[in-house]
């Protein structure tokens, strides 16, 4: 579908001639400009500046009522982590677009913190508010404003460093953070070039500026990981792109690290083609002798689409998703522990209605939680099993799935569960298999 845009009562293009003029006059006489995706509704978005060109943004959480193929669609928040913290630990300001962003880690060391506390606040709670982002939040958060998380079989091939690069810089571009720009706490390496090495290198000076002026001031990094290398009892993490900073664990803190990612380091070290990134986001300040020493770390495997994945069964279910061209939205958990149900995708080629994709997990499938959330009627929802299908595009439940008549969760799928249970209620087989959508009417 071509984007249209409804400014000053005309729809306009996206990629007609004089969009870009209308849209500069719109930001200059204030004229607000809304999506043409949908008719009858009046979807606003907000003009920004970025990287020297005018862009069209939705209003945050408004995504998920966009039209599934508009180039402003997103999940609706309460299927991931975002529905927790948007409007608590990210707020949004509609007047002037920028975002303030609530963390609970410190960003300076002082008197008070001279010993690293690293790792202790990374691990969310179930029982967490939302009111303070994570080190993992913060780059969850990030890199879903960045749209890393939408995939379209277009983007094949097209995704790397430096695609992520730009869109984490454009992303941080609106942020705010403890009062402060975020542009200026952030640093993400640039892709090196040997033909450039000195520009590089004068670049990198003046974005680390905050921690060389003064060891007692922070930053955040997030860089992909190229290496562990361990020295006695110290860890070394190198950085591709950045080889040659040295980011240094002391030793309790190399201990911690170790203890507390070892699920996802053991997913990146099982990647034996090794097409698989591994994301760290941390804040680090940097000694008199030059070497920068990390504190809060958060760790964050990738495909090799560079999107996020937290189980060797959910980066199955992305690489079919991925080799079978489909159009979705990863989900996030943001703060959210891993008991707590999301959507691990949401489908955008299903038709008029998006459908969001959980993964069958027996230790939350019986939670009210999860009962809740396959109960919300804005999407359609689908129990996807461990080497199963994904929903066929257009396929739709047996009353259409997620309608007024689904109150029900689904019943866990899989030709031998469906197999057994149809052996066991006397239902035919190919009857019980359809029933991977959530579309059951009460009683």
């Amino acid at each position: 579908m071509k984007q249209r845009y409804r400014i000053d009562g005309r729809f306009v293009v996206a990629d007609e001639e004089g969009f870009n003029q209308a849209l500069a006059k719109a930001q200059a006489s204030k004229t607000p400009v809304f999506c043409g995706c949908s008719s009858g509704v009046d979807l606003r978005l907000y003009i920004s500046k970025r990287f020297g060109k005018l862009v069209l943004s939705r209003w945050p959480g408004s995504g998920g009522n966009h039209a599934t193929g508009c180039d402003h669609f997103d999940a609706p928040d309460f299927l991931s982590g975002m529905g927790q913290v948007r409007g608590a630990a990210v707020v949004d300001d509609e007047m002037t677009g920028e975002t303030s962003l609530k963390v609970n880690f410190p960003m300076s060391r002082g008197p008070a913190r001279a010993a690293p506390s690293a790792l202790t606040n990374d691990k969310p709670s179930v029982k967490s508010t939302g009111y303070k982002l994570s080190m993992r939040g913060l780059l969850h958060v990030l890199w879903d404003r960045a749209e890393l998380t939408h995939w379209h079989p277009k983007m094949a091939d097209k995704r790397n460093w430096y695609v992520v690069r730009r869109a984490l810089l454009e992303a941080v571009e609106q942020c705010r953070m403890k009062t402060l720009p975020l542009a200026g706490l952030i640093f993400v390496p640039e892709s090196f070039r040997e033909d450039d090495k000195a520009e590089i290198v004068k670049r990198r000076t003046m974005a680390l500026e905050r921690v060389r002026r003064s060891r007692e001031e922070m930053m955040i990094v997030i860089a992909e990981v190229k290496e562990r290398k361990a020295f006695e009892d110290r860890l070394r993490i190198v950085f591709k792109h950045v080889g040659d900073m040295r980011f240094v664990l002391d030793p309790d803190m190399a201990k911690r690290f170790n203890k507390r990612f070892e699920g996802d380091l053991n997913l990146w070290a099982s990647d034996d083609l090794r097409e698989s990134h591994l994301i760290l986001a941390g804040s680090f300040c940097r000694r008199p002798e030059g070497t920068y020493d990390l504190i809060e770390v958060a760790l964050m495997p990738v495909t090799r689409q560079w999107l996020p994945y937290e189980s060797s069964e959910e980066l199955e279910l992305i690489e079919k998703a991925v080799r079978e061209k489909r159009r979705f939205v990863k989900g996030l958990r943001v703060n959210l522990e891993r008991t707590v149900p999301i959507a691990s995708l949401v489908l955008k080629d299903m038709g008029e209605r998006a459908v969001a994709v959980h993964i069958h997990d027996e230790k939350i499938e019986a939670g009210e939680a999860l009962a809740a959330l396959l109960d919300e009627q804005s999407v359609d929802h689908y129990l996807w099993w461990e080497g199963e299908d994904l929903p066929k595009r257009g396929e739709r439940g047996p009353q259409g799935a997620g309608s007024a008549a689904s109150a029900k969760p689904p019943v866990a799928g899989g030709p031998q569960r469906d197999q057994e249970k149809a052996a066991e209620e006397n239902v035919p087989g190919d009857a019980q298999a359809s029933r991977g959508f959530a579309a059951y009417a009460d009683g």
